[in-house]
């Protein structure tokens, strides 16, 4: 299945920057919180996965097809 969106709650988000480390053109730290780019279908959607799973406290979900 295809990613469809990517998303970051930020009422879960400690700012670790693991997300950015695994996979760095979807994700930026801003003001101690992840933010999705704008560009991140850049990224392989194999980084993206990984950055999800490497989320220490779950912020990140996935929409897929």
């Amino acid at each position: 299945m295809a990613i469809k969106k990517v998303k970051v709650d930020h009422n879960l988000c400690i700012g670790c920057g693991n997300c950015q480390a695994v996979a760095p053109k979807a994700f930026e730290l801003k003001d101690g919180q992840s933010y999705v780019k704008e560009n991140w279908r850049e990224e392989s959607e194999e980084n993206i996965r990984a950055a999800k799973e490497g989320c220490p406290v779950q912020a990140i979900s996935l929409e897929e097809d």
